[in-house]
């Protein structure tokens, strides 16, 4: 990922094949001045650095923070005569002519023997795949890259790699900045599918124009950053353009990430030959995009439609906290079929009941007590909903206060906004026994997983009433989690969970291992942290 950018101020020359260049107009590049030449290998996905380099010595310039991918719109008409969403890709694949190649073949095993990974994409894309593969026509350009997501993320928008690299597209701060994503306390652009796939698609075509238009190669750029491949090119004497992607000296981790998109392509231009199974997605688009022209409560919004917290924050995977934007972006996506109901309920509520929550930012001189005083709520609210053990606040740090009092204690709990990079995770055991008032809420949010992963692994419905004593498989944390995509375990080794209280230095001493070794299988730094749950890949001696 990005780790260090500079800047200059050049232009981009727009030539024939560049739509980025008349996208962005007076747009330029952001360099980065990554100081390694060479990527590590390393077992997990996301630990890769991709987008570590943009375009040398030119700058992109765009002052405001992209939400006209967030503007509702009418997607382009569904093509007729394709009868799914599937169907309609399969049409507009580009690379085919790579797929027999040895190192796609090496990879097809690590998808093709796991009908559960595919499961969960298709559930997880089913929201948000028609309208990404509707921009990618709308540009012309190959349909592997829909599946890019796949391999960066498995397609969870709120995946967050230990490079701090975030979303569906896995963008880091920088680059996302410099590609106009908004990033604030309310919303970040990395996690909202549409506005990060278009940052997306406008990067990867400004790479494909910087690399003669080879696909290849613009996919290793958006996966180790332009600038390693451009070295790897010098490294080879040679020029852009004489020599494709198979000939370069690039990083191992990406010299397999490339055949891993292809490898999926394969699958889905060929499912059966390959024993998957796809869960069919319809060929129409699943959501309708609702400016409300205020903030509101993301509670409210599922009280109007009827329907669970979880799926509209699910929906609306942008917003960080309990409510829309104060100010931009304040659009609502929501079950096409429910538009109307959402428009007219709307319209009945009041303005001024749109939210039912305040923001406040602690003072010097504080206290609990008298914030909930002076505010009128009560010092247990304020810690419940805040998640204050004790009395001690911080200033400026931020607190919830309700607005009025019309909402029950489960309201307190489920509106508690979510701190994916606060909180410590927690270990996660393969087998999970229910206790008495568990449900898959609250199980999800105790080891910090998705309900609707639970569910789908163990085919029960998202609103399935559980009974002590039951068992929940938790297997899929071994084949998805939001650092490792699936990662190919070498020969002879082996996944280690970590514990609390686990250091480096203990796990490569409990399994005679060297410690350098170890942390270079993980892609680790001496002085990186480890926390209970994360996944190491150990080799035996």
């Amino acid at each position: 990922m990005a780790l260090c950018m500079n800047t200059f101020n050049m232009k981009i020359n727009a030539g024939p094949r560049t739509r980025a260049a008349q996208l962005l107009l007076l747009c330029a590049i952001l360099i980065s001045c990554q100081t390694s030449t060479e990527l590590k290998p390393g077992p997990a996905q996301s630990n890769r650095t991709q987008q570590a380099e943009l375009t040398e010595g030119v700058r992109l310039e765009r002052p405001h923070a992209n939400t006209s991918a967030l503007v509702p719109r009418e997607t382009s008409e569904t093509p007729a005569g394709y009868s799914s969403l599937w169907e309609r890709m399969r049409a507009s694949l580009q690379l085919s002519p790579y797929y027999s190649h040895s190192a796609v073949l090496e990879q097809l095993p690590r998808y093709s023997e796991n009908q559960r990974y595919f499961d969960l994409i298709t559930e997880r894309a089913s929201p948000f795949l028609f309208w990404i593969v509707a921009e990618i026509e709308r540009r012309g350009l190959p349909m592997e890259l829909a599946l890019l997501p796949m391999v960066e993320s498995t397609f969870n928008p709120a995946a967050h790699s230990r490079r701090n690299a975030v979303g569906l597209w896995q963008f880091v701060a920088p680059t996302a900045r410099s590609f106009g994503l908004q990033q604030d306390w309310w919303f970040d652009g990395r996690r909202d599918p549409r506005a990060s796939t278009v940052a997306a698609l406008d990067y990867l075509e400004v790479l494909n124009d910087q690399f003669d238009g080879d696909w290849l190669i613009t996919l290793a750029a958006y996966n180790t950053g332009g600038g390693n491949v451009r070295r790897a090119f010098r490294r080879r004497g040679a020029e852009i353009g004489e020599l494709d992607f198979w000939e370069l000296p690039l990083a191992p981790e990406t010299r397999s990430h490339v055949p891993r998109v292809l490898a999926l392509a394969q699958i889905v231009l060929n499912p059966q030959d390959h024993g998957i199974e796809l869960a069919k997605i319809a060929n129409e688009e699943p959501l309708a995009l609702v400016d409300v022209g205020s903030q509101i409560d993301l509670a409210q919004v599922a009280a109007m439609l009827d329907v669970d917290l979880e799926t509209i924050r699910s929906l609306n995977p942008g917003y960080l906290q309990w409510a829309t934007h104060p100010e931009q972006p304040q659009i609502v996506a929501v079950p096409k079929q429910m538009k109307n109901q959402f428009q007219n309920s709307l319209a009945s509520l009041d303005r001024s009941r749109y939210v039912s929550w305040e923001h406040y930012r602690i003072r010097p001189g504080d206290t609990l007590a008298g914030i909930a005083s002076r505010l009128g709520t009560t010092v247990e609210t304020l810690r419940v909903i805040n998640q204050i053990r004790g009395s001690r606040i911080i200033a400026g740090r931020p607190l919830l206060i309700p607005r009025g009092s019309g909402l029950s204690e489960a309201d307190l709990a489920s509106l508690q906004p979510p701190l994916p990079e606060t909180r410590l995770a927690v270990a996660v055991p393969p087998r999970y026994v229910v206790r008495r008032g568990d449900n898959l809420w609250s199980i999800a949010r105790r080891f910090d997983l998705r309900s609707s992963d639970i569910a789908a692994y163990n085919q029960l419905d998202r609103d399935a009433l559980l009974q002590p004593g039951q068992e929940l498989d938790f297997g899929f944390m071994e084949t998805s989690t939001l650092a490792a995509d699936f990662p190919a375990n070498r020969s002879g080794s082996k996944i280690y969970r970590v514990r609390r209280g686990d250091t480096m230095a203990g796990i490569a001493e409990r399994y005679s291992a060297n410690l350098a070794d170890l942390l270079r299988w993980n892609d680790l730094g001496r002085n990186d942290l480890i926390f209970p749950g994360q996944q190491i890949q150990v080799v035996a001696p």
